[in-house]
């Protein structure tokens, strides 16, 4: 199945404390035609919403162990209605780990349109990945505990944009090595070490915990320019 073939139902929708941007909502993929008319915004609205306690429902159970009407009753709804939006308990678990594994290339769609020096644009992207992956612990949760849950066709879309992340990240590495921005000794190897860092904040983040989650993303931004020996700075008021 391509890429184009699996929209995500949802992007994560997060404000940044700082920045005051909002990665965007995509249409349901059943959905025709756009218009963002109250009506579709009402039912993109409730789909997230059974998604959101889905990944919650899944991360404290595991997928195998959560029932969808456990999840209708968390919502306070019927299965009818759950399954009015959703195809079925694979499909809520499907979209949770699309929508997830799309998020990276929200924030790189956004940061990379800017025109910025690599060592900034790095420092962007990593400060607000970290930041929205803190966010939502619970996707990130299911999306790396469930994986072999996923049916072979997103199985191969989370292959192919995992793929594409590292390509996006490793060209932006490149670009710093020409231009003196960036001394790396193997570049492949540096995108793997920066995406581990931050991919795997929801094992150990807790929000009641001694960093907040702004702290934590700023100290993983200095980290990855330390790792790529950064010969120039950005504002680290930015």
């Amino acid at each position: 199945m391509s890429e184009r073939n699996i929209p995500s139902i949802m992007k994560l929708r997060e404000t940044d404390p700082d920045e005051g941007t909002k990665l965007p909502s995509a249409p349901d993929v059943r959905a025709e035609g756009g218009g963002g008319s109250i009506r579709e915004e009402l039912h993109l609205y409730r789909r997230e919403r059974i998604l959101s306690v889905a990944a919650e429902l899944f991360s404290q159970k595991g997928y195998s162990g959560a029932s969808v009407s456990e999840l209708a009753a968390m919502i306070g709804v019927t299965k009818p209605f759950i399954y009015y939006y959703m195809k079925n308990k694979q499909d809520i678990l499907e979209q949770i780990c699309i929508a997830t594994i799309d998020l990276p290339h929200l924030v790189m769609d956004e940061v990379f349109s800017e025109e910025i020096p690599a060592s900034e644009s790095l420092y962007r992207f990593v400060r607000r990945f970290a930041w929205v992956q803190g966010k939502n612990q619970n996707y990130v949760s299911v999306f790396f505990r469930e994986e072999l849950n996923l049916s072979p066709d997103v199985r191969r879309y989370v292959i192919e944009r995992r793929r594409k992340f590292d390509e996006r990240l490793e060209e932006l590495l490149r670009k710093g090595v020409e231009t003196g921005d960036f001394r790396i000794a193997d570049v492949p190897v540096t995108v793997r070490a920066i995406a581990g860092m931050i991919c795997w904040i929801f094992t150990w983040y807790r929000p009641d915990a001694r960093l907040t989650l702004e702290d934590v993303a700023r100290l993983f931004a200095d980290l990855a320019l330390n790792m790529v020996d950064a010969r120039r700075r950005p504002d680290q008021a930015v």
